[in-house]
């Protein structure tokens, strides 16, 4: 793979890759172990433009998403993650993740910003919310990152040049892929996370249910029910501590 078509091809292929590396303890791609040349420099420069330019363009999904890492996910795929939170799909959906601990304060009102403002860039938004120190950066980026693996926000472009002006804008995910919630709307979070988790068997071959929770950010709970739910159907079979389709049991 040398081309960004190329890049579209694979995650089509695969459904959900980590962007770059693959990770030892997580049994799915990278993509950058399928570049087509050994010079990691040109990789990173094939990559590090692609990923911005196939994102704006709606032609894959980037954010971090598989262990809180960068992930390309297909667009066929997205509406399957997307599911798995049982959203309706509104504007307000934080707010039991803000009752429940699971969303920050400076995440809540970077959600209540943008679902009155709009897109924005990084350094307007953190000037906006008034976040100027050092720590406030930090935590305003933690903010970020915890709202892309809930789903809440997504990159939409990379503005700038260089290292100290380059930065994304953000919006609401509602607002940048209405396409993809109303797709969503048609399924359960259980049905989502069960088809999720044969797409992962079918990549992997066998996971363990602790990989299963540390890659998607699941709970023991929903990991158990999901499993379950497959084991009833016969989709999903256990052997050496693995899990597995019923084809390698």
């Amino acid at each position: 793979m040398k081309t960004d078509d190329g890049l579209v091809r694979m995650v089509d292929a695969l459904g959900f890759c980590f962007a770059f590396t693959a990770e030892e303890s997580y049994p799915v791609p990278g993509a950058f172990d399928h570049l087509d040349t050994r010079s990691d420099g040109r990789k990173w420069e094939w990559m590090w433009g692609w990923k911005d330019k196939l994102a704006e363009e709606k032609r894959l999904y980037y954010g971090k998403l598989l262990i809180r890492k960068p992930t390309f996910v297909s667009m066929k795929t997205l509406p399957v993650f997307y599911a798995t939170f049982g959203r309706a799909g509104e504007t307000d959906d934080h707010l039991d993740d803000v009752r429940a601990g699971r969303v920050s304060d400076i995440a809540r009102r970077v959600i209540e910003f943008l679902a009155q403002n709009g897109e924005t860039q990084t350094k307007r938004l953190r000037a906006a919310l008034g976040i100027t120190s050092g720590d406030g950066k930090s935590d305003y980026a933690k903010a970020i990152e915890e709202l892309q693996r809930l789903m809440y926000v997504a990159r939409v472009r990379a503005v700038g040049q260089g290292r100290e002006d380059y930065n994304y804008t953000y919006d609401l995910f509602v607002h940048r892929y209405p396409e993809v919630v109303r797709v969503a709307e048609r399924m359960t979070s259980a049905e989502a996370m069960t088809t999720l988790l044969v797409r992962l068997l079918e990549l992997a071959g066998g996971v363990t249910e602790r990989q299963v929770g540390k890659l998607f950010d699941w709970g023991d709970d929903r990991v158990s029910h999901a499993v379950a739910r497959l084991e009833a159907k016969k989709e999903l079979v256990r052997g050496d501590g693995l899990l597995v389709l019923p084809t390698l049991g």
